[in-house]
């Protein structure tokens, strides 16, 4: 057994208590279905009810629509949300621990700082350091924020943001003025440090602190 995979630890409902599951794909799908790299048989969970992704050394969760919800940390999941070590997935009775050991030497920080920094796309709601952002962000504020949100970590380039964020004006330009006026309107409402700028490209979302 390698011990610089990702696993999840049983913690509650599966198995035997301590067992361990390597995270050894870049998507794990969690659910009731046979299919699924870990089958939870449980009444509350989906046949296809979670995934665990690996991006460049970080692991996200996302909820597959499932009928019941997906727990991280006691809050439910409504978008990608980074794993930091330690953190707890619930999906019914099954409790499960992330526990990344490369966590010290692979981008230290990132799934720590953004773990601080969550969004609810259904609600369209902006959580920093566990308290809900108020008042909240104007709809293209939110949507591009989301849509870093959503590729934490990678580039993301000015023409990307532009469809993301006003796709009613594609048969028109949005000019790069535009974008930037509303990442700094968004940075004056989160915090300066979250946004990144590519030079000569775009924006990068990843806490800096």
């Amino acid at each position: 057994m390698s011990h610089n995979v990702a696993r999840l630890m049983v913690r509650e409902g599966l198995g035997r208590v301590g067992q361990e599951i390597l995270l050894a794909d870049d998507v794990t799908t969690l659910g009731r279905a046979a299919s699924c790299q870990v089958v939870i048989d449980n009444d509350f969970a989906s046949r296809r009810h979670a995934q665990i992704v690996r991006r460049e050394d970080v692991y996200w969760l996302r909820d597959l629509d499932s009928k019941n919800g997906t727990l991280l940390d006691n809050e439910r999941v409504t978008a990608e949300t980074p794993l930091a070590d330690g953190a707890e997935i619930r999906i019914g009775s099954v409790v499960l621990r992330f526990v990344d050991p490369a966590a010290t030497r692979t981008q230290p920080d990132l799934a720590a700082s953004l773990a601080r920094l969550r969004m609810d796309a259904s609600a369209r709601q902006v959580w920093l350091h566990g308290q809900l952002l108020s008042p909240p962000l104007t709809t293209k504020q939110f949507d591009l924020l989301l849509y870093l949100y959503q590729r934490t970590g990678e580039a993301v380039s000015k023409d990307e943001l532009a469809a993301a964020v006003w796709p009613e004006d594609q048969s028109e330009a949005v000019y790069d003025y535009q974008i930037d006026k509303m990442v700094s309107r968004v940075r004056e409402r989160i915090g300066k440090e979250w946004i990144e700028t590519v030079w000569g490209f775009g924006y990068r979302l990843g806490s800096r602190e």
